[in-house]
């Protein structure tokens, strides 16, 4: 498949990106064959300065805008704003996650674009989005995990409540930002309009939670912290489990079937014999009992030995692994979900590839992420026909 062939093949984004959630929205786009246009403030995005990186751009930012050009445009400058005005006629989508009534206050709100250009469609990402009792509230992933009760049923109940690891609001929200826009794209083919997209990251985590909001809308029931108990049916055991050599095994037994074969594999046919522990619900009443003798059994082998031998007996299970460990999976080159280029002042670089597999749509080669305002001449000549003239007029301005 050549790059004009490709899924979002012949799709211009402007992208106003931060930090994570509009910035993977719109790399995911980028991945698939839309040109996306990266454009940021003189000073760069708020990612890209985070630390004082060699080649002026912080890992994680790497990380989230290969595949992308990069433009400078002072929003903030009369002309500079007329210039971004001007490049959503060309455009077919705007990605944005600003503070609520940034783009407004900028003078490139929603209503303001759409008139340059109808068919345009507006994605914003925010917090909490434009109604509701949280509008204008501050948001970033950590505070967002505290307002949904992520934080409250994550940890163990004798502890305070703890956010989760992963940033996993932020990427929920990007990645229903997307589906959002492929479906305004969609309907822009049969009316010729396009419209604003709106997801708010706390109503894209709220799916996540069903496991504890199903039993407090049925019985009214509050499940708080529970370590890795499980919550919902009481599978047992479910937890992670020590080894011989420090690792943990995370083993879980859902089914009947799952328990018997896992007392086989320990070879406990007492275990297999006790009729107190006959059916799920009898064996999470005496989860602790149960859990102790599994225990005794890991802590005997190392991880991946115990991890191996739950797995081949078909019984979900996985080792507990490290961070590095995970960085040097293989699987992560064979499925590409990071890729390598090469980066300005820093040499190889880790990116991120796309999770999304179309079996007609190969792999594409992956450009290096931008260097700050790296296209911004190649851009407003190709799209707006300026000479280079006209351009350094712009910067000497401090419009670009």
């Amino acid at each position: 498949m050549t790059a004009s062939t490709r899924p979002l093949a012949g799709l211009t984004v402007l992208e106003l990106g931060q930090i994570y959630n509009g910035p993977y929205c719109s790399l995911l786009l980028a991945h698939h064959g839309a040109d996306v246009i990266k454009i940021e403030s003189p000073q760069g995005d708020v990612l890209r300065r985070m630390d004082r990186s060699p080649g002026g751009a912080s890992y994680p930012f790497l990380m989230l805008n290969a595949n992308k050009r990069g433009v400078t445009i002072n929003l903030k400058h009369e002309r500079g704003r007329e210039l971004f005005l001007q490049l959503t006629e060309h455009a077919d989508v705007i990605v944005e996650n600003f503070a609520a009534g940034v783009m407004e206050r900028l003078g490139i709100g929603y209503d303001v674009v759409s008139v340059r250009n109808p068919r345009l469609v507006f994605a914003s990402g925010s917090g909490f989005g434009t109604t509701g009792p949280y509008v204008g509230y501050p948001a970033m992933d950590f505070t967002i995990q505290a307002l949904v009760g992520a934080m409250a049923i994550t940890g163990y109940p004798d502890l305070p409540p703890v956010k989760c690891g992963p940033t996993f609001i932020d990427m929920l929200g990007a990645t229903h930002l997307l589906a959002g826009i492929l479906l305004a794209l969609r309907e822009r083919e049969r009316t010729g309009r396009g419209q604003r997209v709106e997801v708010a990251m706390f109503d894209a985590a709220v799916p996540a939670l069903l496991s504890y909001l199903a039993p407090f809308y049925e019985l009214n029931q509050e499940i708080t912290r529970s370590g890795n108990r499980h919550v919902v049916g009481g599978a047992t055991p479910y937890n992670n489990f020590p080894c011989a050599d420090g690792g943990y095994v995370a083993i879980m037994c859902v089914s009947n079937q799952h328990w018997l074969d896992l007392c086989r594999l320990m070879d406990r046919p007492d275990m297999l014999a006790n009729a107190r522990w006959h059916g799920v619900p009898e064996r999470a009443a005496d989860w602790q009992t149960i859990e102790a003798e599994v225990e005794k059994w890991t802590i005997t082998r190392n991880r991946d030995d115990v991890a191996h031998a739950v797995a081949a007996a078909g019984i979900p299970s996985a080792p507990v692994r490290t961070l590095p460990e995970v960085g040097r999976d293989p699987h992560l080159v064979e499925r590409a979900i990071v890729r390598e280029v090469e980066y300005p002042g820093r040499g190889s670089v880790k990116v991120i590839g796309t999770p999304i597999k179309l079996s007609d749509d190969p792999e594409p080669s992956v450009t290096p992420p931008p260097t700050i305002g790296q296209h911004t001449d190649e851009v407003l000549s190709e799209l707006l026909g300026l000479s280079a003239r006209e351009i350094a007029a712009l910067r000497d301005g401090g419009a670009i």
